[in-house]
């Protein structure tokens, strides 16, 4: 099992909010450290034993079926033994995570909503990628930083407490997407929900974050993030192999 650390924050984020500079953050940052401090079981299991368990629990729904042939229901009932015994040669108790699914579900998503009540109103300084998004009824540019090259297009968009909308002068924007920027800015808690066209099609971007921009300068490239949780069900979520793996892709298409 993996304890989900809160972030020793705190101090050094109360310390540099009092100088005159702007507070250098990160994007894991942004979250609330508390709603994180919590036991999930499933991150250590790997996606093979993460697949076996969702074998057992699909199959098993499978042969709850009435109607099944005797053949069938054989075929599906070797299967599943064949993933409870990779499970328990692993050391997975099965039934103790299955009874943790939905809690684990319900603070996963407490952590992918809570923001962090450190930064309400801070002065904070944040690199990331640029997706520009238009402009506003007062004529201010409107755009989306994430920490990763692709998300949100190629790669799943990141939780709302880590996806900032961001406002600035249009002077200071571009119309290129993934634009690595640097941004200071007041930062306030500020949900917002817009479906924007990006390279695949429309995409839903939820924000909690508003960042207004003092100034932005395009430099880079910018550090990746740490993989986050993308979905809030454990046997639905993908791991950070899968998450690379389409990350890579989407590198190398650019590349070509």
């Amino acid at each position: 099992m993996r304890l989900i650390l809160a972030t020793a924050f705190a101090i050094p984020m109360g310390m540099a909010m009092l100088a005159a500079e702007p507070a250098r953050i990160d994007f894991e940052d942004l979250a609330d450290p508390a709603a994180r401090a919590f036991v999930d079981p499933y991150l250590e299991m790997g996606p093979e034993r993460l697949n076996d368990l969702r074998t057992v629990v699909r199959l098993g729904a499978r042969l709850a079926e009435a109607e099944l042939s005797p053949e069938d229901r054989q075929r599906l009932e070797v299967r599943r033994s064949d993933a409870e015994a990779a499970l328990a040669v692993s050391g997975f108790d099965i039934a103790a995570l299955l009874a943790q699914r939905w809690t684990v579900a319900q603070k996963r998503r407490e952590a992918q909503i809570a923001t962090n009540p450190l930064l309400e109103g801070a002065a904070v300084r944040l690199e990331g990628y640029l997706i520009p998004a238009g402009t506003g009824p007062d004529g201010r540019g409107i755009g989306y930083l994430v920490p990763v090259v692709g998300m949100c297009s190629h790669i799943p968009a990141p939780p709302p407490n880590e996806l900032v909308r961001l406002y600035f002068e249009p002077e200071r924007g571009t119309g290129s997407i993934y634009l690595p920027v640097s941004v200071t800015g007041t930062l306030r808690a500020e949900a917002s929900d817009e479906t924007i066209h990006l390279l695949d099609g429309m995409v839903r971007m939820q924000s909690l974050w508003r960042l207004d921009a003092d100034t932005l300068v395009a430099e880079g490239p910018v550090p990746t993030a740490r993989n986050t949780i993308v979905a809030q069900d454990p046997l639905e979520v993908r791991q950070a192999q899968e998450i690379n793996q389409a990350r890579s892709s989407s590198i190398g298409a650019r590349k070509k």
